[in-house]
Parts: structure tokens; sequence; C-alpha cells
């Protein structure tokens, strides 16, 4: 019920999606939703219809979720944080982490094998090409995410700050 839900709240406010994933997932869906349901009264998928039927009570929602960022961004950084500690203790321990390392070298090489496949390989359109572009657009946004995981970005440091303090 709630991956339904929430796939209609990010229709109207795409802004919340990228708060979505990792282990405090749950979390963060439950407090979008609950925004939802507050704003319109309403609960589960009649609150997300409200929202996506009426322009004013998404811009409404729209409002409610960035007066709440704080906390949302709060609970999808605990996500990385966690995931960043277990890393230093693994490497700390074992001087390498080579599931990340294989992980990491496993998306940018598939990332590269497809680009260059699509553009040196004939593959007439349809089916086989559209999935192709999905893959490379899927490996394109992994090797994004471990660089972001492993170097930070300005954005996630000055979020990072605004929670410290």
């Amino acid at each position: 019920m709630i991956p339904a839900l929430i796939t209609g709240l990010i229709s109207v406010a795409p802004a919340i999606a990228r708060l979505i994933g990792g282990n405090k997932a749950g979390k963060v869906a439950d407090k979008v939703v609950g925004i939802a349901e507050t704003v319109t009264g309403k609960s589960g998928l009649d609150a997300v219809e409200a929202i996506q039927a009426d322009p004013g009570l998404a811009l409404q929602f729209e409002q409610a979720v960035m007066d709440q960022e704080k906390e949302l961004l709060r609970l999808a950084n605990e996500d990385r944080k966690d995931a960043r500690a277990r890393d230093v203790e693994l490497r700390r321990l074992t001087g390498r982490n080579w599931r990340a390392d294989v992980l990491a070298i496993g998306a940018m090489l598939g990332m590269i094998a497809l680009i260059w496949t699509l553009l040196f390989v004939n593959i007439p359109n349809g089916p086989a090409r559209d999935v192709l572009l999905i893959l490379s657009g899927a490996l394109v946004t992994i090797v994004k995410d471990v660089y972001q995981f492993e170097f930070g970005s300005s954005r996630g440091s000055k979020e990072k700050d605004l929670l410290a303090h």
C-alpha cells in the first residue's frame, strides 16, 4: 500500500523522490504519507487522489513537504551515515571493502560497455534498444551514487551542516 501511495505523491512533488531509499525509507515514506493525510483530511489512496485532482491541495502538500524537509533529510541522512560508518569499520578491520570495490568497478565497466554498445553496435529501434537505454540510465545513476557516497557533494555537505546545527 505504501509504495502505491508514495508513487502517487512523487508524481505531485518529485522532490521527495530523492529522500526515499535505504533502510530508513519506511520512516520517510510514513512521514510523507502522514503529510498528505494531514493536508487533505483523507487517508491512504484517497489522500493521493485528492492531491492529484486538486492543484490547490497539491500546492499545499508540496509546501508542507518543504516545511518538513529538514526532518525528512535527517531521516534520509541517518541511513547514509550508518552505511559510511560500516564502510569505515570494515576498512579498519580488513583493510579493504572488496564487495563495494567490485560493485563500483562493475557498475562503471557495465556503464561503459552499454554506452559503447549503443554507440558502435547497430541495434534496431525497438524493445532491445529501449532496454539498453534504460539499463544505461540505471548504471549512470549507480555510478553517480557511488561517487556521492565516496566523495560526498557540496549539497550533501551543506545539508549535513544544517542538520548538525
